[in-house]
């Protein structure tokens, strides 16, 4: 009796075994998919970019698996999950913050914020008027030198004007093609070289002037998003959807998600194209709808741009609060002329996006010449 059960225990600890080398070999295969998804156009190749979205969901599986086998005393699969895991090491770069922020007073303070049409994203019943006012109440704790909105929609009948006045700022600029909107303690002026027809949907570029010697370009962008509806993105969180509506759903879900891949990246490209030319300190704000492991991303980076959630926060910083897990998407990009000081994602939030907050500095010639 006591060699059947060992012969037992030995036949399902070895399935075991190699249930979980599969699932490992799959989740190195989507690990390695994933490291490569920043390097791949995908109006070239759009199937690598699924998986730039799912990192987290990848790592932490992988994890999983790593942990499963060591319990399991697997020694010729452990190296599975250990090669996964080397490959995650870019994204953890880009998605995962060590940063540290400064205090300085002084400091110039830029908040972004989707703010979803002012509608509550959890309390479907609160009407815009009370979504308004617990922006306002944000906006007066907070009290940003600009705010930059996305989906913010159209101001009708002087509502722009009244906002800003019940905000306390001067000055404001609405775009209601696209629905981004500054209000600004600082004159704005706007900026002829960006006016593209195709750039106009999901951009604007705006000077801000601080004093007579100092003032930044201030970008405000809402790429594309995926489009996919909440009955969709339930569909995604129920495993038993799996087969279930596939036809309703599962297609539609995949058409919106590479339709969003490929817009967001000539979004991308033609923004770093018609960037100002000249030195003056730059902040790029907004919601991207991509992740640190994306093409979008990749290719901001490549424009010598620096993303202000790596340099001064940590953690994941998730900024879409949304059904679909652990996302950053929204984000502050700034070039050389600027030092930023802080960095905060707000967690009070009525929109399916968590308001972000940074604090810089402009740099003087001196520090620039440091540098170089």
């Amino acid at each position: 009796m006591a060699e059947k059960k060992e012969r037992r225990n030995t036949f399902l600890q070895g399935f075991g075994k190699a249930t979980i080398g599969i699932c490992g070999i799959v989740a190195l295969l989507s690990s390695f998919l994933c490291s490569v998804c920043p390097l791949i156009n995908p109006s070239t190749f759009v199937w690598t970019a699924f998986f730039g979205l799912a990192f987290w969901m990848i790592f932490f599986a992988n994890i999983i698996i790593l942990i499963i086998l060591i319990f399991l005393k697997s020694r010729r699969t452990l190296l599975i999950p250990i090669v996964a895991l080397l490959f995650s090491i870019p994204g953890i770069i880009k998605s995962y913050s060590f940063g540290e922020s400064k205090n300085d007073i002084d400091s110039i303070t830029v908040m972004t914020y989707n703010v979803c049409v002012f509608r509550d994203y959890k309390v479907k019943e609160r009407s815009v008027s009370d979504v308004k006012k617990s922006l306002v109440k944000l906006v007066k704790e907070q009290n940003p030198d600009v705010l930059c909105l996305q989906e913010s929609g159209k101001w009708r009948n002087n509502k722009a004007l009244e906002f800003s006045q019940t905000i306390g700022y001067k000055y404001y600029s609405v775009n209601e093609t696209n629905g981004n909107s500054y209000f600004s303690k600082y004159p704005i002026e706007n900026i002829n070289t960006f006016n593209d027809e195709r750039l106009s949907k999901y951009i604007d570029i705006k000077k801000i002037k601080i004093n007579k010697e100092d003032s930044f370009y201030l970008v405000n962008c809402h790429f594309n998003s995926f489009g996919i509806s909440k009955e969709e993105i339930e569909y995604i969180n129920d495993t038993k959807n799996i087969v279930k509506d596939k036809e309703t759903y599962g297609k539609s879900v995949i058409s919106k998600l590479t339709r969003g891949f490929k817009l967001r990246t000539k979004t991308t490209e033609l923004l770093i194209e018609k960037l100002p030319k000249d030195d003056l300190p730059l902040i790029i704000c907004g919601d991207f709808n991509d992740t640190p492991m994306s093409y979008t991303y990749n290719q901001m980076l490549k424009a010598g741009l620096k993303d202000a959630f790596i340099t001064a926060s940590k953690g994941i910083g998730k900024t879409y609060c949304g059904r679909l897990p652990l996302l950053r998407i929204d984000y502050f990009w700034y070039n050389d002329n600027i030092e930023i000081v802080d960095y905060n994602r707000i967690k009070q939030t009525t929109s399916d996006h968590y308001p972000l907050l940074i604090s810089f500095n402009i740099k003087e010639a001196e520090e620039l010449g440091e540098e170089q």
